[in-house]
């Protein structure tokens, strides 16, 4: 679909995706009035005491989701799915306390983003955990609204915690040279999500541990290699006895585009024709061993099960909301 280089801008500057920065709306933001719902979803997983936290939520237009879709079929997915040209994506936090350590996957937004976004810290506060609890913290790729939430004003918002990224991720940000030559967006965003995938993990340079695809490296933590979204991406298979959950990170963005068709391809993918088949090739496994996932951008709290389509790609089914966990 084509894109004009104004729509895009005017359309994804709020949201992370397109990685900027936009210090300068947080001061122009006056504070929020309005009452909010709970940002905490408690639930267990085998002996492992989860939650989902809300980072709260991005605004992006519906077409960057699906680069290589006409309008008419794009526009038939919103009206199927009840969503309108501007979409609210939701940037779920997974806590995962096993009794040993309270592990954090990805940390959000920070101040990297507006204020729609950068909750974490403000919402783990509400299951009285501070920052300073938090024992491991795994990134699953190095976009903004992923690795944001690593500092604040005040330097590391997790100082206790020992740093997990994938190799092959941490070795393409921190090259002399990166480049993203099917970045599908203006070429100032692609400069800014390099700019800002090098700041954040230069903060962590001392205290991070690469880690191996298919290999477990915390008890209950494996990484599933899930390539195409940017070099390194990783999904996270966490086990805790026989259950099992698999955090599916950026494998794919939306509960209806790119989920009802995975070989749609949001443009800021860093290899868009790897990315779809990573795509298929993780959500058909996760459907076929009827796995529990969690989906980082997936609705409040982005836990439930996938089911294959007949018409093809795959139906969201939400867990039951639990009032006791």
């Amino acid at each position: 679909m084509p894109i004009s280089r104004r729509t895009f801008l005017t359309g994804a500057i709020a949201t992370t995706f397109a990685l900027t920065s936009t210090r300068h709306l947080l001061a122009q933001t006056a504070p929020r009035a309005m009452p909010r719902n709970a940002g905490i979803y408690r639930f267990k997983l085998g002996n492992f005491n989860l939650i989902s936290i809300s980072d709260g939520t991005l605004s992006a237009p519906a077409a960057i989701f699906a680069g290589n879709a006409t309008p008419e079929e794009l526009n038939r997915v919103l009206q199927q799915g009840f969503q309108g040209e501007q979409l609210t994506v939701d940037c779920n936090v997974l806590l995962v306390d096993t009794g040993r350590d309270k592990v954090l996957i990805d940390t959000g937004s920070g101040l990297l983003n507006a204020a729609t976004a950068g909750k974490l810290i403000e919402n783990l506060q509400q299951v009285q955990i501070k920052p300073s609890d938090i024992t491991a913290v795994i990134l699953t790729h190095a976009h903004g609204d992923h690795v944001g939430g690593l500092n604040g004003k005040s330097g590391l918002n997790f100082p206790n915690a020992r740093y997990f990224i994938a190799k092959q991720e941490w070795d393409f940000w921190t090259a002399t040279a990166v480049d993203l030559p099917n970045f599908g967006g203006p070429a100032e965003m692609k400069q800014q999500a390099i700019k800002i995938a090098q700041t954040q993990l230069g903060l962590i340079r001392d205290r991070v541990t690469k880690i191996e695809v298919n290999q477990e490296f915390l008890p209950g933590f494996t990484a599933i290699p899930a390539y195409g979204h940017t070099p390194g991406h990783v999904a996270i298979r966490i086990a805790s006895g026989n259950a099992v959950m698999v955090h599916t990170a950026d494998t794919v963005h939306t509960h209806t585009i790119n989920l009802w068709n995975p070989s749609w391809q949001p443009i800021f993918d860093a290899d868009r024709e790897m990315a779809a088949a990573t795509r298929q090739t993780v959500l058909a496994k996760i459907a076929g061993d009827r796995t529990l996932m969690f989906a980082y951008h997936f609705p409040y709290p982005g836990i439930g099960h996938l089911r294959s389509r007949d018409r093809g790609g795959f139906d969201w089914q939400p867990v039951n909301w639990q009032f006791e966990s």
